[in-house]
């Protein structure tokens, strides 16, 4: 009983934006939007390291015509993440929340992107810039599993730590600074590297049936989680300067 009741409240004071499900579906989403920008402009949405090492790769090349959209997409993914920290500073100053308000503006966004895209109506060129932007917001705003830092539009940084997890568990029992065990923390940074792929293969299936299947699949998912951290009793919010432990 003691042992649950334990479990519980760690648990419990996460917030809603820290937990383990909610890390795996905005990684899903990831994964959905680099499908969509892959596809159809050769950049990535959220993986950045990506979009630079391309450019390198295209200068050298001499190929600028190929260095232009991943060099914009960096600069996209920037401003959004830029602009994400300005609003949330400005809305904590003011001790509100500030989640429901971004993800439902990443929903909407997202879904005007999807008709405007489906309907042929702006060059892909145009979508996959505002994809990049959002994914800023979302990677600057939702950044943390259960106190812990991951990327959720970047995977780099999470296979390292699923990986040094792993190894720790193989040497040492010794428990985080929020009692979990090294296996632990790693399976919940494993399940976040899961879900991108996942994401990213259901894009691809999801474009194949209508063009822009998959933004308007992200958009509802968006808004159900928007929906959430609004309804949310207790705090929805991630901790933005909580030490990883």
């Amino acid at each position: 009983m003691t042992t649950h009741t334990t479990r519980a409240h760690a648990h419990a004071r996460y917030p809603l934006l820290e937990q383990p499900q909610v890390a795996v579906i905005l990684a899903a989403v990831s994964g959905a939007l680099n499908a969509w920008t892959l596809a159809n402009v050769g950049s990535f949405a959220t993986v950045q390291s990506g979009n630079i090492v391309t450019a390198g790769f295209y200068i050298a090349d001499g190929n600028v015509e190929r260095v232009v959209p991943v060099v914009l997409s960096v600069i996209a993914f920037g401003i959004g993440a830029l602009l994400c920290a300005v609003f949330v500073t400005l809305v904590l100053r003011r001790r509100h929340s500030y989640s429901g308000w971004i993800l439902a503006f990443e929903a909407v966004l997202l879904a005007v992107c999807g008709a405007l895209a489906g309907a042929g109506a702006v060059p892909p060129m145009a979508v996959a810039l505002t994809v990049s932007f959002i994914a800023g917001v979302q990677g600057n705003a939702f950044h943390r599993d259960s106190g812990m830092l991951y990327g959720n539009t970047a995977v780099t940084f999470v296979v390292q730590m699923t990986f040094s997890a792993v190894g720790r568990a193989a040497v040492s029992r010794t428990k985080a600074g929020d009692g979990a065990v090294p296996l632990r923390i790693a399976g919940l940074y494993g399940s976040v590297l899961l879900a991108f792929a996942a994401g990213a293969a259901a894009g691809f299936l999801l474009d194949t049936v209508w063009s822009a299947a998959s933004l308007l699949a992200v958009s509802l998912t968006l808004a159900g989680l928007a929906l959430f951290a609004v309804l949310a009793r207790g705090s929805a919010d991630p901790d933005q300067n909580a030490p990883t432990p």
